[in-house]
């Protein structure tokens, strides 16, 4: 099954009495430092091939692709975002498209040393937290991104300033670049924290060990002091390093990792969802299957479903 997605707001497509091109019909907002491409196809189609004159971000709308890689192919879908830069060609499919259901994406064209004074000034203005915080980049590591809640909305915004008529566009556009690039890399660096990516520069040590610690005692009362312990910092300095670092607060990975867990335990153990909900350390089967939804989509028992086939009792 497909992960959770946070869809970004809905753009209208073109009337096909207005369409110039089935495949891939381009509409282009252009600002002196970058521009946004909105894609659009009502036609089936295979291997179109693409390439941006700098890096990108493209997130998909509406529909499905299919982006071929050098080693898999992997289906593109609304609430997920991708980042390419300028030397790579993106190989596309578009099984499911037609008049009545078209793909619809954005490329978001970032002119790469504008993007790189952007980047610096974020690290400028991380300076004094560089004792547990390594410095952001975009690099194209890891470029998979599902949206989260921030992510959504900025793009939403972008979306909309983008296309308007304001004579401030260039300065809020500007403003508003500099936080969907710090969104993305916080989202990259927690994605990096929860998976565990070997050798990753971009996640401290001191990080990489509350996770352990956390994984080691999830089914046992976790609190802040002890995480904070973990990091070798006092609470109230944690707690701004984590949140400077991946935007989330500390219960935010304790959740993901529990949740990681239950998904775990419903696919290999022959055990009720109220079971697991108590084992983990949730004392409101209510609240537990809550969170289990806002994070993967779906409740605990229709995950179980989805995996068996069958209702499990509650």
């Amino acid at each position: 099954m497909q992960s959770f997605r946070i869809p970004i707001e809905n753009v209208a497509t073109t009337p096909l009495r207005k369409l110039r091109e089935e495949v891939e019909q381009k509409t282009s907002y252009v600002l002196d430092k970058c521009e946004l491409n909105i894609f659009e196809t009502h036609h089936k189609a295979e291997k179109v091939r693409l390439t941006f004159d700098g890096f990108t971000i493209t997130s998909m709308l509406r529909g499905k692709k299919v982006l071929h890689g050098e080693d898999a192919s992997k289906d593109y879908l609304p609430g997920e975002t991708f980042l390419i830069d300028a030397t790579t060609e993106m190989v596309i499919d578009f099984p499911e498209a037609n008049y009545f259901n078209p793909t619809q994406c954005t490329a978001l064209v970032i002119d790469e040393d504008y993007l790189k004074k952007q980047i610096d000034y974020l690290n400028e203005m991380n300076r004094p937290h560089e004792e547990w915080s390594s410095p952001w980049n975009l690099d194209l590591n890891n470029v998979w991104l599902r949206n989260d809640e921030a992510i959504a909305l900025l793009s939403s915004r972008m979306l909309r300033l983008f296309s308007g008529n304001d004579p401030l566009k260039e300065i809020l556009v500007d403003i508003k670049l500099k936080e969907l690039m710090l969104c993305i890399m916080r989202l990259k660096n927690f994605n990096q924290l929860c998976n565990d990516h070997p050798g990753s520069s971009l996640v401290n040590d001191r990080f990489k060990a509350v996770v352990e610690y956390i994984r080691r005692n999830l089914t046992s009362p976790i609190q802040p002091a002890e995480l904070s312990k973990m990091a070798c910092m006092s609470k109230s300095v944690f707690y701004r390093a984590f949140l400077n670092e991946f935007g989330v607060p500390p219960t935010k990975l304790i959740l993901v990792e529990r949740i990681r867990q239950a998904k775990a335990m419903l696919a290999t153990e022959n055990m009720k969802v109220k079971e697991i909900c108590f084992a983990l350390g949730f004392s409101d089967p209510n609240y537990f299957s809550r969170a289990f939804k806002k994070i993967e989509g779906i409740t605990p028992l229709e995950y179980l479903t989805s995996l068996k086939g069958e209702h499990h009792p509650k």
